[in-house]
């Protein structure tokens, strides 16, 4: 695995992060994998350690190359520059496809919570659009009141904010044939689902398009992947019910791209193309 560190340009602290798997074992017939950039939550206020790297190396650990977008928060977020900037960041893993050998036709943007507020913005308004999305408990629209008004807040860049302002950042109405497939995870006791999953779902459902939704019962707002690794000592957020959401995600992602193709008849890594050249195999079915 090759890892990468790259700030985003014209950003003040904004970061590409990348695990780039070894493609010289090839994953099926061809070395080129689907990448998933993971775009973290945390209000537009920072971004969550616990929806970062954890998220990623689920995904690597399952044949994607991954990355995470540490994108701008706080006062930095202000005219909504983290649009800009996962903008370039799907954009650049296409520029740079061939060498780090990504399908640039299979790249993948997952955010939770604000980061999928963000992750749906770049579906829906960014130069560079990714292919599908992968929504944890998203953020889809912020109505103007006291109890989610200060992602408005944030991303305006104002102490007070209008009606007008929650309709420039509300994403269901800007929904269309065009927007890529989308899966989407949210449990029934987190009331921001109201403001995100089960609306999204409704607008794709609405326009006959490709979609899977899955409402968890229990699990509260932020519970990442719902295990040990991303709880960070949460009990409440580690469940096993929950966390089969990720499992989920990936089988939905083979039927929207296609499964890898296995082929039993390969050999496996330079060992294993050095048996086949003495007429030779690890594999005792397979001995001659």
């Amino acid at each position: 695995m090759k890892m990468i560190h790259i700030a985003v340009p014209d950003s003040q602290n904004a970061t590409l992060e990348g695990y780039l798997l070894d493609c010289e074992i090839s994953l099926g017939q061809e070395k080129r994998r689907p990448a998933v950039l993971v775009c973290p939550g945390g209000g537009y206020m920072y971004c969550s350690p616990r929806e970062a790297e954890p998220v990623a190396l689920s995904y690597a650990a399952r044949g994607f190359h991954a990355f995470i977008l540490r994108y701008s928060t706080g006062a930095a977020a202000a005219g909504f520059a983290p649009l800009g900037e996962v903008s370039w960041a799907i954009g650049f893993l296409r520029e740079n496809s061939e060498q780090w050998n990504i399908d640039p036709e299979k790249i993948v943007v997952c955010g939770f919570s604000a980061g999928g507020h963000l992750a749906l913005a770049a579906g829906l308004l960014a130069q560079n659009k990714p292919n599908a999305m992968i929504l944890g408990y998203p953020v889809a629209s912020a109505p103007a009141n006291e109890r989610i008004n200060f992602l408005l807040k944030i991303l305006e860049g104002k102490q007070e904010v209008s009606e007008e302002d929650a309709r420039k950042y509300d994403l269901i109405s800007k929904i269309t044939p065009q927007a890529p497939p989308v899966f989407l995870v949210a449990t029934a006791e987190d009331m921001l689902t109201q403001y995100g999953a089960l609306p999204i779902a409704k607008a794709y459902s609405d326009l006959g398009m490709n979609y899977e939704l899955h409402i968890f019962q229990y699990g509260p707002h932020g519970s990442s992947l719902g295990t040990e690794v991303s709880a960070d000592g949460n009990a409440r957020k580690r469940d096993f019910a929950y966390s089969h959401w990720q499992e989920l995600s990936v089988q939905w992602l083979y039927k929207t791209f296609g499964a890898p193709v296995l082929t039993a008849d390969k050999p496996e890594g330079k060992i294993g193309q050095f048996l086949a050249q003495q007429g030779l195999s690890l594999d005792k079915k397979t001995q001659r």
